[in-house]
């Protein structure tokens, strides 16, 4: 965390080496006199970079569609667990980033559903991106559906890349233009609009 007594000259210094370019600055000017204050005690970043957590037809990260609540909590740390049993609940936390939550179907990965950005498929597409980025990047495998819900909004759905695969998906929920959400996992639950319900 920076302590800035000069907020305008140290944050062009900041960009300036965020970028990479080495810039020549004259040792008198006021960017080099602003005292800057390193906070060493800052907690590190969170684990997992955005490479480590992209989504496929068959899951998210290390967390694949078919594992077991003890192989999906070795994969994303200590999730929270619904106390009520029953055949379908979402699981949150842990190491999972947020907007993220993972489908158990009797105790075994289902889907994972992302709600917000910040988080991409292996193709570099994730929520805010419009609907042409979809059919781009997965050129040949897409399916278009009209929404459930939404007037005028529809579901993208993604088959996996081997024609083989026939049991995984990703399904991007396209409003107005844009991806809404999306989720990844196993037919029949990847498939399923009222998620558990």
């Amino acid at each position: 965390m920076l302590k800035v007594s000069f907020i305008v000259p140290a944050a062009c210094l900041i960009a300036a080496a965020c970028t990479g370019r080495a810039e020549n600055v004259d040792a008198d000017s006021p960017a080099v006199k602003a005292p800057v204050t390193i906070d060493t005690t800052a907690a590190p970043p969170p684990a997992g970079t955005p490479a480590t957590w992209a989504v496929s037809p068959s899951g998210i990260g290390t967390v694949r569609v078919g594992a077991s609540l003890d192989e999906l909590k070795t994969a994303a740390g200590d999730v929270t667990v619904p106390a009520a049993g029953g055949d379908c609940h979402y699981v949150r936390g842990g190491s999972l980033p947020s907007g993220v939550s993972v489908m158990l179907a009797r105790n075994v990965v289902a889907r994972v559903d992302i709600d917000s950005g910040g988080v991409t498929t292996a193709e570099g597409v994730g929520v805010g991106d419009p609907d042409s980025r979809v059919n781009d990047a997965y050129a040949g495998r897409v399916t278009a559906m009209p929404h459930k819900y939404v007037q005028g909004a529809q579901y993208l759905t993604v088959k996996g890349a081997s024609p083989a695969d026939s049991t995984h998906r990703i399904v991007f929920e396209v409003e107005k233009g844009r991806v809404a959400r999306f989720r990844a996992g196993r037919v029949p639950e990847v498939e399923w609009v009222e998620r558990c319900g």
